[in-house]
Parts: structure tokens; sequence; C-alpha cells
């Protein structure tokens, strides 16, 4: 059964992803990029929530982190996490989460019971608790109130245990207990006097007890000869009376041998008639042809168990997404051909129809642009234009029209005397005006010019948006169809490995149909044998439950079944002298059983001292071993967890990995062993060199950026070290200041992760160079081998958008060649 990966996340208003965000998780490796602040953190706690329905580096602190889980614009939100399976049988396949304003906080998570923490403790690696792991290196503390120390015994509980312990020392001493009760030791001496009785007691039982087991597994082995499926009769203890009864009523031997007789001389008298046919009779014939349709079909149906039931269940696993397939068992090969061209189509299919949605919301985000600076500038425009609303031309030609009638420095129009201003003549002034007023018309008639040019932009981005609109698909179609074009070309990619299969299908469907065939033409053809095969037929069944067909020839079926009849007259023959001898063993057997009776009715009066001694010695010893059976399980269990967390496997792990990520670094961080598996617990973090030699601590003696190794390293060493229970391992930005070698070797650890081990990865890194390259080292690299990549960032209106890209496996037919 393949391992039950995360499907699809669905966010809505989280944090700082404003807005709904899908992102599509059905892949072996998901990468999530995004520059600081964009939301790549929020994602990965939207994922606990889903599953644990907590965000535990926060619950721990008990802060209320809920009230501020939804974004500020925004009055409420959700999370929506589903995946391709259950995780157990009774397990489900979605989890939701639901907050908002005045506290509202609805948690269904996916997972439940111990699963919640065995993910937030081993599968799960926030940068919170990265950092909790850097201060317990740099603290060098080695005494037993060290923060490392009060970390594991708070996580292992032993401070519990530790005092069980040393509370009940006393109760384990019986000496202790002699000296304040002084009659527990007489006590103790009466009791042993009756145990020395009994034992000698037990001595003279014991030769009559040996003689009555002896004579039992006689009579016991004989009646397993009789009947072997009997358990009532072959109980521990035979009861004699029953075992006779079933000996006088259970007379199967006579039947089956009269049977069997019978059965004999029927097969001598057939084996004669059928001798008696020529050789060259069409039963012969027929006879051949049944056998060769057959072995036709037993290869067949070989090949429908083995590599055909692989493409069967291929092909039903597809068939819901492709109801008019074609019959399976008509024609493998074509059924084969039409699935993997339909697989394949629907793959482009999904494919087309993203490329067409992404290239459709770039067109559409450059229309809304030229809509929003196309209405900004007409705004302006019609700000400029009524501020200037009187018609300038009019009163331009108006003054053109008094001009001629002016004469000296009196207006015409007020009677006024303009030469009271001073400024010069009254013609040269409206002149000056007249073309003023020229100027300001012909401003004006550019500015609506460039209006009506703005307005035809406007109309055009607004026509080109409505024609896009329909082409850009939803967050949730996006996820759809990433997940379906990854799901097609997996299935086109496994069908295509199952080419040869299907053609062998169909080679032996053919050739089953062939023989089917041959052999009923045989059949029709029958004339002579007609009467002779059905009668061997019938006795052959009888007699070994199989058909003459079976058979290479039926002159074989008639011997080998002569044979085992005989085999089955002697072995009846057998059970009858068997049944004679087991009568007579009984017989012993009851008179055994008596003799034992009469030896323990003697010993009773010894028993009934003996249990007055022994109530009285539990009245004493009640108490006392209580306790002490309670401080040996406080001492067991704290050895255990002793000694499955503080152990060579766990500093193996960590010391493989550690060097793997820096192996240029001397010393090697490791928990020091302790030296007896009882005793309080001291968590001691020390450094081993190369050499072996023992140094201090990794906080002492690592740069920080192997520091921060050993600390991703020692979760990576925990996550291994215990059995999986579930596939998943969630990194937030795990690579901090380390350098090319150790990123080059932090991404060959997640390839083993993913490909080697199956875990399904999902990464999250701020660094762009970073993000590409981890793109490239965990791509796809067998059929059904995916990779999806996401990219978190913002639109123009500040709403969150999450870009999947998914990688499917595709060979490389240059190297092929």
């Amino acid at each position: 059964m393949t391992s039950p990966r995360l499907s699809t996340l669905v966010i809505e208003n989280f944090r700082s992803l404003r807005g709904k965000v899908v992102i599509p998780l059905d892949a072996q490796v998901i990468l999530v990029h995004g520059t600081n602040g964009m939301g790549k953190t929020s994602v990965l706690s939207a994922i606990e929530l889903g599953l644990t329905g907590k965000i535990r580096h926060l619950a721990e602190d008990d802060n209320g982190y809920q009230r501020f889980l939804t974004h500020l614009e925004a009055d409420g939100g959700r999370i929506d996490l589903t995946t391709t399976a259950p995780l157990r049988a009774d397990g489900k396949t979605a989890g939701a989460l639901i907050f908002g304003q005045n506290s509202l906080f609805t948690a269904n998570p996916l997972l439940a019971g111990d699963d919640i923490g065995f993910f937030a403790e081993r599968c799960y690696l926030p940068q919170a608790t990265l950092g909790r792991l850097l201060e317990l290196y740099d603290d060098q503390k080695t005494d037993s109130a060290s923060p490392l120390t009060k970390f594991v015994k708070q996580i292992l509980g032993l401070d519990p245990l530790d005092a069980i312990v040393d509370g009940l020392h006393a109760a384990g001493h019986v000496t202790r207990i002699r000296s304040l009760v002084p009659g527990y030791k007489d006590l103790e001496a009466r009791r042993k006097g009756v145990a020395t009785d009994l034992a000698s007691n037990t001595n003279r039982i014991l030769v009559a007890t040996t003689a009555k087991s002896t004579r039992q597994e006689t009579v016991r082995d004989l009646l397993k000869t009789l009947r072997p499926d009997e358990p009532s009769i072959l109980a521990a203890e035979l009861d004699p009376s029953a075992v006779r009864v079933f000996l006088e009523a259970e007379r199967t031997e006579d039947e089956t041998l009269s049977r069997l007789t019978r059965m004999r001389s029927e097969l001598m008298g057939l084996s004669a008639s059928w001798q008696s046919v020529p050789a060259d009779a069409a039963t012969r014939d027929r006879a051949e042809r049944e056998r060769l349709e057959a072995a036709a079909m037993s290869a067949l149906n070989s090949w429908r168990n083995a590599v055909g039931g692989e493409l069967q269940v291929l092909l039903d696993e597809i068939r819901p997404s492709f109801p008019d397939l074609p019959s399976f068992d008509s024609d493998p090969e074509a059924l084969h051909k039409a699935t993997l061209q339909r697989t394949t189509d629907e793959g482009k299919r999904c494919r087309s129809l993203l490329a067409a949605s992404d290239e459709a919301s770039l067109t559409l985000r450059k229309a809304e642009a030229t809509i929003q600076r196309s209405t900004d500038r007409i705004g302006e425009l019609d700000r400029l234009l009524q501020a200037s609303a009187q018609d300038v031309r009019t009163l331009a030609n108006a003054l053109a029209g008094i001009a001629p009638h002016v004469a000296g420095e009196i207006c015409p129009v007020c009677d006024r005397d303009y030469s009271e201003h001073q400024s010069g003549p009254l013609s040269a002034h409206i002149a000056t005006k007249i073309g003023t007023l020229t100027g300001e018309a012909g401003r004006l008639q550019s500015l609506a010019t460039e209006r009506a040019e703005e307005t035809t932009r406007l109309d055009q981005a607004k026509r080109e948006k409505l024609g896009v609109e329909r082409l850009v698909l939803s967050p949730e179609e996006q996820a759809d169809l990433t997940n379906g074009a990854g799901k097609m070309e997996a299935y086109a990619q496994r069908l295509q490995v199952l080419s040869g299969s299907a053609r062998e299908g169909s080679r032996l469907t053919r050739e089953a149909s062939a023989a089917q065939g041959v052999a009923a033409l045989s059949r029709r053809q029958d004339d002579t044998s007609t009467s002779i095969l059905p009668g061997i037929d019938v006795v052959i069944f009888e007699a070994t439950g199989q058909r003459v067909s079976a058979f290479a020839t039926p002159e074989e079926a008639l011997g080998q079944t002569i044979e085992n009849i005989e085999r089955q007259i002697q072995t009846a023959e057998a059970l009858i002298s068997t049944r004679v001898r087991a009568n007579s063993e009984l017989g012993l057997l009851e008179n055994d059983i008596r003799v034992v009776r009469e030896i323990q009715s003697a010993r009773q009066e010894l028993l009934t001292r003996s249990k007055e001694l022994e109530d009285a010695v539990a009245g004493v010893d009640l108490v006392r071993e209580h306790a002490k059976d309670l401080a040996e399980a406080a001492d067991r269990a704290r050895s255990k967890i002793v000694k499955s967390v503080f152990n060579n496997t766990l500093n193996k792990v960590w010391r493989d990995l550690f060097v793997r990520l820096a192996p240029s670094e001397q010393f090697v961080p490791s928990f020091r062993l302790p030296q007896s598996d009882k005793g309080s617990v001291e968590a001691v973090l020390e450094t081993i060199h190369r050499s072996g030699k023992v140094s201090g601590s990794p906080g002492a003696m690592l740069s920080q950026g192997n520091l921060n190794t050993a600390a991703l390293t020692l979760f990576l060493a925990l996550h291994l070290s215990v059995p999986a229970r579930m596939p998943w391992l969630i990194l937030d930005d795990p690579v901090q200041s380390m350098d090319d070698v150790h990123t080059a070797q932090f991404a060959a650890l997640l390839r083993t992760l993913s490909k080697g081990l199956g875990k399904q990865l999902v990464v999250a890194v701020h660094e762009r160079a970073l993000f590409d390259y981890l793109t490239l080292e965990l791509s796809p690299a067998f059929p059904g081998d995916t990779l999806i990549s996401v990219e978190i960032s913002r639109n123009f209106e500040g709403t969150a958008v999450a870009t999947p890209r998914v990688f499917a496996y595709s060979e490389d037919r240059a190297i092929a060649a």
C-alpha cells in the first residue's frame, strides 16, 4: 500500500497571508519559496494546524496565540488540509481549522492521540525549535540541574520514577522486616518444615503420576492416529469414560474399508474397458486437447495472478477517470494502449489549460494596470478642464469685435477712463487680453484631445480584461489541474513500464481461446469414448477430487488412482488394528488413575496446614511485596527509558548525519552515554574528536554554522531512530549560516530521505539561489517521482498569491541513446 501523502492545503486570511491561497502538495518533494515576510512560515504553520490543531512552540508559552491568527484586514479565516489516504485504518483524510474575531477558534485536526505529539516532536522542525536547541548547546552546565537535563527529564518523565524508587528502597530488604517483627522468623521456620513434608509426599506421587502420564501418552498417540482432528478427545487430561465411548461409537474405518474396496473394483473394471478402446480413438485425442486447454488456461491464470494482476489493478485505479474504457479480459493490450493514450492526452490537456491560465493571468494584470493608469489620468484631465470651464474662445471673439470701436482711453463698455490705471493704452491691453485667451483655448483643446485618447485606451483595456477573465482559473481549479497533470503523467509512465506485460496477456488470451475452440471441437467429435470417459471421470473425482483432464492421459489417471486406493486400504486396516490396541491400553490407564487419586488424598492434610501458614505469611508479605514490585517496576521503567534514549544507536545516527553535512569538522557532537542504567539521569552533551578523544561541549568547540548543523542533524537522528509512524518530514528554512559544502551535502541528504526512504518532504527556504538549487537537486529521478515548487508572493492589491509548478519524471533520451 502506498504511504499517504499530503494532498492539498487551502489557507484563507491566515497571519500574513491575505485572501485565499490554494497549494497542491501531492508530490514526493514540495519546495516553498518566498522573500522574508511573504508567508513561508505561515504555510508550514498552516500544515501543522491542519494536522494537529495547534502550533506547539507557541502553545507551550500559553500566550493566547489563537487571537492573532486572523489577518489584520479580515474578520476571520480558515485552513483546510487533505491527504491522499488515511494514516490509520480508522483515520481521516481531511483536517479543518476555523478562526476569527472574538476568540473564535474551532479545530478539527486530521491527526489524533499520540500521532499529534509524534508529528510535533519528530516530523516538524520550525525555526523557533531550532533556536531553542542552540541555546541548550551553548549552556555548558554539566550538573543534574542543567537546562538540558531538566529538558530531558521533563520529556522522559524520570523525576516521579526517581522519587518512587528512593521512597520504597527499604521495602526491598527482608532482613529489615525480620528485625521489625521477630515472630516473622518463627513463621518462616514452620512453613519450611511443612514444605519438607510436602516434598516427601510429592516424591511418592511422582512415581504413580509418571506411570499414568506414560500410559496416557500412549493412549493419546493411538487416538491421534485414529482421529487427529478431535481436540475434545485429545485434551491434556484424558477422560477414560469419554475415550471409551468414543472408541465404541466411532467405527468409521469399517465403512471406509468397504467403500475403498468397492471403488477399487470399479476402477479395475473401468481400466480394463479403457484398454479395449483403440489407440487412435477420438477420446484419447480429446483428452490430449483438453490437457492442452487446461495448460493454456493455467498459463493465462498465472499471468493474471502475477504481472497481469498488477496491470489490472493499475487499470482499475485509472478506470474511474475514464469509465468508457473497454473490458480487460477481451484484449489487455488494446485496453493498455487506449488507457495510455487517454492518460497522456489528459495530462497534456491539464498542462495546456494551466499554461493558458498563466498567460491569461499575465494579460489580465497588464490590462488592470492600464485601466488603473487611464482612470487616474482621465480624472486628472477632468479636473483641469473643469478649472477652465468658461468659454474662452467666445470671449476672445467678443473682445476682437469691440477693439475697432475703441477710440482713446475711454472703455466703450463701461465708459471708464483707462488712463487712470497708468498701465499703458487701452487698445494695447485689449490686444494682450485677446492673445492670452486665444492661447488658453489652444491648451484646453489639447487637454480634450488627450482625454479622448485616454478614454479610447481605457475602453480597449476593459474589453481585453473581459476577454481574458474567463481563461483565468481559480486557485482550486489550478490545484486540481496541477494534481491531475501529475497523476496522469505518473499513470502514463507506469503504463509504459507494463507495455510488455500487456502484449504477453493478449498473446496468452488468444492461445487460451484457440485451445478452448480445439477442445470443444474434439468433444463434438468424441463418438467411441463418450460412454467410457464420464464413468472414469466420476470415479476418479470421487476418489481423488480431481477430474481426468488434470492428468496427462486417462491411463495415468486410472493407474495413480488405483495406487492411491491401495494405500488408503492399507491405512484403514492399520486403523482397525490401532483401535483394538487402544482399548487394551485404556484399561491399564484407568488403573493408574485410581492409584494416583489414593496417594493424593493423603496429602490433603499437609496442604491444609501449609495453606494456613502461607496465609499467615502472605498477610505479612503482602504490603512488602507490593511495595517491592512497585519499586522494581519504576526502576525497570526508568532503565527502559534511559536505554531507549541514551544509546549508541542514537549517537551513531547523529554522527553519520553530522559528518555527512560537515565532512571537514574535526569535532563530532554526541550524548555522553550513562555508565549505569540505574540512578539519576544526567543529560550531558560533548564532542568527540575524529581521533576518538573526548572534548568539550558543542557550544565551546563548534562554529555557529556547525552548531546549526548539529541541531539540525540531532532532529533528523531523533526522526530516524524510531519506527516510522508517518511519512512526512517538514523543515522551515533549515539552512542557516551554512556554506556551499554544507548546503550541497544537505541537498544530498534530502534526496536520500525522499527517494531512498520514501519520505514526503516539505522544505521552506527564503534564498532564491538555494531554492533553484534544491529544485534541481531534488528533481524527479524515476517514474512516479514528482516535485512541486511553490512561490509565495503578493499582487499589486496586497493579496497573497501561491504559484505552484509541478515537475514529473522525464527520461533523458540523450543519455539513453
